[in-house]
Order: structure tokens, then C-alpha cells, then sequence
């Protein structure tokens, strides 16, 4: 049922010449009437021996009147910047109005023409004042449709409710972030295509792994008795460090990506893990949980490194990380020693063993559960981001030289336990040029070679991960070899 609304009364001023133009102005007259406006207009309203001027100042000071349309042509516009004619004297009633009063929404210009440059023409007195522009038949909808909202006061858009300030507003010591400002420079310089690009690049690498030690965890700093409790407020002032860099490797994606670079930051990144797993904390302090908040902050640091790569499709970049070593030095034996990217897919046993245990929460992984609730990037979303992970567990099942179906040297899909049952960069591979594209990741010329590696996973028992809690497609399940190239 139509909700009944009461008619704005809105006065009309406009030039009757040229013919056309007063034919124009009538029509929207019309319409407006139609559509329930209470239109006052001299062609209407003004009978023979009545005084127009007057007629025109008693409508332009009416309280009644809520809106006074000012029909802009060539002919309005010279003669109101004129003070000629009758238009001149009305627009001097107008202006009158417009620069005596408070209220600046009565008085509303109508683009009816344009000069041969696309300029409107508008009389000086309102030359400043926004405008309703039905010059355009292109455009004549949308901008009556504007109008119309304009004189019943029902804009397209309201302003929202005002809630409370974040929570990261409220709190009393900001944290400090190292690499602030940096992005926007690194982006202006490849844009620009400036001879110190990567020189901010390797600055912008250097400074985040510097920045990490600013959330490392001391007895100075300790505020709770719980190790879990300290861990996961660490995580969640760590957000912000790990937005900064989504928003650089994005970047760097998009315009520059020097590989060499990237491994040599990731392999920083490592080694600025092991060497605080390396110190021997006093137990009363949390002991060996000290660092995993660095765990989780890298592990999911490198599933978004991953996602992007996907989603930029920089697979071959992401397929060499994939089955490259990494040449790190290992603190605790102290000597190099070469790791792959499984090294970045660790056990956070502060939050899945003792927090579920103390809170009772009976979560099959909290890791899994603060992943998802940080998902907040709407590019790299959950979903993308759950797909990148069953992708780096396949990839790692596949790698040839792991044959001990009972050791675990690969990647486990923790957000699994927010089920997936199909990937859609596998389902594209119906698509030959997709199958060209992807298969850097699995380190593959050929459908059989790509075959031949599931069968060795299948024969040695490889896919082990029972999907009573992490429910995902088996590898031999997951690839439709049938279906594989079957479109150009």
C-alpha cells in the first residue's frame, strides 16, 4: 500500500524565450504535477491583471513554498547577468533572497543548456550553488530522479547511525608500526617508474622484519598470568603490521616482483623465528610459548603471500617458492641447513592444546578460528584464503622425496575444519590454457606427469588427514582427469 506523503510546494522561474525552452519547462511542470508536486508557474498561476512581479516576490518569500526551480538557459543567463527584461527583475528578487537569508536550500538551478564548450549556462548570482542538470538526455533520468528526491526529502543515501570509536581508538598506547607510510612511496616510485624502486622495496623488506621485535613478548611487558592470553593479544596487535604488508606485496605483485627478494625475505622471516625459539626463557615466564605469536603471524603471513600470488596468477613465482629450497641458519644446531616451505606450517600449542583446554572451548583449532575471524580483507577473503591452504598441503603431499607416510613432513590445511569440497583453480583445469598456466605449481609439463605424482601419493599412503573434522576432497578425488584440457 503507497504510503501517503504531503505535496512540496515548489515555485518554477524560467525565461519564455527561446519557445522551446518555455515548451520544456511546461512538460516538467507537467510531470512534477504528475508526480505529486505542487507546482506553482506563471502559466498556471498568474491571471490577466494581476501584477507578475509581485506574484513573483510573494512566491520567492512564501514559507509555504519549499523550493524555487531556476530553469538555466542561454536566454535566463544573459538576461538575469543583465538586469534586463523581466527575467533581470526576477532574478533580482531572487538574489535578493539568496544572499539575505540563512536558508540555502530553496533555491535550486535547473540546467536546461549548454554552450558550445559543454559549459552550463548559470546566472552569477547562483553560479556557486549545486545544480539538477536535465540538459542531458543521457543523463535526464538520474538527474530527475535527484530532483525528485531533492523536494520530498528522501536522498538516496543516509547518513548511518553513529556507533563507537574501534576499539584500537580507545585504547591508550597506539602502536607504533615502522613501515607506516612507506607503501604509498613504493607505489608513487614504481608508477612512476623512479630509478629507486627497489631500493624502497629492500628498505620496505629490511624494516618489516625489524618491526617484528616491537611485539616480542619480555617479562617487562607480561599482563596477564596466561600464556595464551599474552599469545593472542600479541596476535591481535600484530593485524595491523600484517595489513601494512598485504597491502605492499599487493603492490609489488602488481608492478615489480623480484623473486630473488621475496625468498630472501622469506628466509629472513624464518630465521627471526628460530632464533627466539633458540633463547632459553625462565619457565615461570611461559617458557617455550614465548614466540607463538611469531609462529601464527608467519604461518599466516605466508598463506597470504600464497593467496595473492594465486589471485595475481604469479604461478610460476609461487611454484618455484614451492619447490625450492630455502637456505637458512639454524640456531639451535647452528649451522645452514636447507628447509622448504613447510618450515612456515607450525603447531601453535599455546592456543590449540592449553587455551582450549583452560577456556574449555572444545575447538578443533583456534589457529583455524582467528585465521577466519581476521579474514577481513575482502580481496583475499576466507574462502581464497581456505583454498590456498588445501593447495599447499596437495603441492606438499606431491613433492617426490617425501615417501614416510607416517612422519609428517608437510603442510597441514588447518582451515579445513571449515569445510571445502571443491577448488576452482583445479575445476578451470577443464581449460587447456588454464592447465598451461597453473602447472608450475605442481612442477609439471604434462597431464601424466601430474598423474603420475597422485598416483605416487595414492601407492605410498601419503594423504593421511582423516576428514572427520578437516573436511576437504582426497588429492585423488580432487583432480578430474577426464575432464582435464578438454576445452581450448
Amino acid at each position: 500500500m503507497a504510503t501517503s506523503i504531503d505535496a512540496p510546494k515548489v515555485f518554477i522561474s524560467y525565461s519564455w524565450q527561446p519557445i522551446s525552452n518555455r515548451q520544456k519547462t511546461i512538460s516538467l511542470a507537467e510531470r512534477l504535477e504528475n508526480e505529486g508536486v505542487n507546482v506553482i508557474i506563471d502559466e498556471w498561476n498568474l491571471a490577466e491583471g494581476q501584477d507578475k512581479y509581485q506574484f513573483m516576490e510573494q512566491m520567492v518569500n512564501d514559507p509555504h513554498v519549499k523550493r524555487v526551480l531556476i530553469i538555466c538557459n542561454k536566454e535566463y543567463t544573459e538576461k538575469a547577468n543583465s538586469k534586463s527584461g523581466g527575467v533581470g527583475i526576477e532574478s533580482l528578487i531572487i538574489s535578493d533572497e539568496v544572499y539575505s537569508k540563512v536558508e540555502q536550500t530553496k533555491f535550486i538551478p535547473i540546467i536546461f543548456e549548454r554552450n558550445i564548450d559543454g559549459n552550463e549556462y548559470v546566472p552569477t548570482f547562483i553560479k556557486t550553488r549545486i545544480y539538477i542538470d536535465l540538459s542531458n538526455d543521457d543523463t535526464f533520468e538520474d538527474e530527475y530522479e535527484k530532483l525528485m528526491r531533492n523536494l520530498f526529502d528522501k536522498p538516496a543515501t543516509k547518513r548511518p547511525p553513529r556507533g563507537n570509536p574501534p576499539a584500537y581508538i580507545l585504547e591508550t598506547d597506539s602502536v607504533y608500526l615502522r613501515t607506516s607510510n612507506k607503501v604509498k612511496t613504493i607505489q608513487n616510485s614504481l608508477i612512476n617508474e623512479k630509478k629507486n624502486s627497489q631500493i624502497l622495496i629492500d628498505d620496505y623488506y629490511s624494516t618489516f622484519i625489524d618491526a617484528l621485535a616491537d611485539f616480542e613478548i619480555t617479562q617487562e611487558n607480561l599482563t596477564t598470568q596466561y600464556v595464551d592470553d599474552i599469545v593472542q593479544l600479541r596476535i591481535e596487535e600484530m593485524k595491523i603490521l600484517r595489513d601494512d604488508f598485504i597491502s605492499f606485496f599487493e603492490t609489488v605483485c602488481t608492478y615489480s616482483l623480484d623473486l630473488e627478494k621475496l625468498n630472501t625475505f622469506l628466509e629472513n622471516l624464518v630465521e627471526f623465528s628460530q632464533k627466539r625459539d633458540s633463547i632459553k626463557y625462565p619457565e615461570r615466564l611461559i617458557g617455550p610459548f614465548m614466540n607463538d605469536h611469531y609462529k601464527f603471524f608467519i604461518e599466516e603471513l605466508f598463506l597470504y603471500i600464497a593467496t595473492i600470488l594465486i589471485q595475481k596468477e604469479k604461478y610460476v613465482e609461487l611454484g618455484q617458492i614451492l619447490h625450492n629450497d630455502f637456505i637458512i641458519f639454524n640456531q639451535r644446531l647452528n649451522k645452514t641447513e636447507p628447509f622448504t616451505y613447510l618450515v612456515f606450517n607450525q603447531y601453535i600449542e599455546s592456543l590449540d592444546k592449553i587455551r582450549n583446554e583452560r577456556l574449555q572451548m572444545r575447538r578443533i583449532s583456534i589457529t583455524a578460528d582467528l585465521i577466519k575471524q581476521r579474514a577481513d580483507n575482502t580481496k583475499y577473503n576466507f574462502e581464497k584464503l581456505r583454498e590456498a591452504d588445501v593447495l599447499l598441503y596437495y603441492i606438499g603431499l606431491m613433492r617426490t622425496e617425501f615417501t614416510d607416510p607416517w612422519r609428517w613432513p608437510r603442510w597441514f590445511p588447518k582451515t579445513t575444519v571449515y569445510h571445502i569440497y571443491n577448488l576452482q583453480i583445479l575445476e578451470k583445469l577443464i581449460s587447456k590454457r588454464h592447465f598451461e598456466k597453473v602447472k608450475p605449481l605442481f612442477e609439471i609439463n604434462t597431464i601424466e606427469e601430474l598423474q603420475a605424482k597422485i598416483k605416487n601419493v595414492v601407492e605410498n599412503g601419503k594423504d593421511k588427514i582423516q576428514r572427520f573434522d578437516y573436511e576437504f576432497p582426497y588429492l585423488n578425488n580432487a583432480f578430474n582427469f577426464d575432464e582435464i584440457c578438454s576445452l581450448k
